[in-house]
């Protein structure tokens, strides 16, 4: 039934999360996660669940926030929702009850009118086809961080699209499947990743910005920006520089930097 909560989430650079007990189990490397919460963070959009929250305010330690706070999106089933996949497993819950204990009456299947036996599989092979659909249309309520780095839940609607695909082309969520451009990471970029005056900055904070700052997209593949990064270099747009063990300077540009 999870499958088609995640299909398509991998494949594009996700790192994809069924069910965590706790925000220990969702990293904070800077990777996009996304995670499908457990039935107790059930909550709709508007009042993301105190369960929802934890994954900002905690990571390995409740004493450790989350850094990387534009690199996560969490889907959590609807209150109503939750009622009606509940309600469609005690279902067929009820007709496996009605099935063992027929077979309490009559050991032998054999002497079971086979009408009232076909009707009875007819039963439960509907009751447990209607959990999967169920389910996926409970979780509609999609948690992240907002532009202004606030928490917020929105609803999606769910049909016939992945649900990672409606999450994914929804403007709530603000995520980036295409790589920037190179141009966009200068200084006088729309991203404002430079502080006036800097001519220069680390590689890694250019490349972990976008997960770090909830005012730039959410980047569903962090390779994306260190490879715009190098190709940047390689056009002359960028200069990179490493020191070397005697305190020189090694520098790359219009050429392919090594590892």
């Amino acid at each position: 039934e999870l499958s088609s909560l995640t299909d398509g989430a991998k494949g594009p650079g996700a790192r994809v999360h069924n069910m965590p007990n706790s925000p220990s189990q969702v990293g904070d490397e800077g990777d996009f996660h996304y995670v499908i919460l457990p039935p107790e963070a059930a909550c709709d959009a508007g009042h993301p669940s105190d369960f929802a929250r934890r994954f900002w305010s905690e990571t390995t330690t409740p004493q450790k926030p989350r850094v990387n706070r534009n690199a996560l999106v969490l889907v959590a089933p609807s209150r109503a929702g939750l009622d009606q996949a509940q309600q469609a497993v005690l279902v067929h819950l009820g007709w496996q009850e009605v099935q063992g204990e027929l077979k309490k009456q009559q050991p032998n299947l054999a002497d079971v009118d086979p009408l009232r036996w076909q009707t009875l599989l007819g039963k439960l092979k509907t009751a447990k086809g209607r959990i999967p659909n169920a389910i996926r249309e409970a979780y509609t309520t999609v948690i992240t961080m907002s532009a202004n780095g606030e928490i917020d839940a929105f609803r999606v609607t769910v049909e016939s699209d992945p649900l990672f695909s409606v999450i994914k082309a929804s403007p709530a969520a603000r995520i980036q499947e295409t790589a920037v451009s190179a141009e966009a990471l200068l200084p006088e970029g729309p991203y404002e990743l430079w502080q006036a005056g800097e001519t220069s900055r680390w590689l890694k904070d250019l490349v972990d910005a976008f997960a770090q700052y909830p005012r730039l997209p959410k980047m569903l593949n962090r390779q994306a920006v260190l490879d715009t990064l190098v190709n940047g270099c390689k056009a002359g747009l960028f200069v990179f520089r490493i020191r070397r063990p005697d305190g020189s300077m090694r520098t790359f540009w219009h050429d392919q930097p090594d590892d």
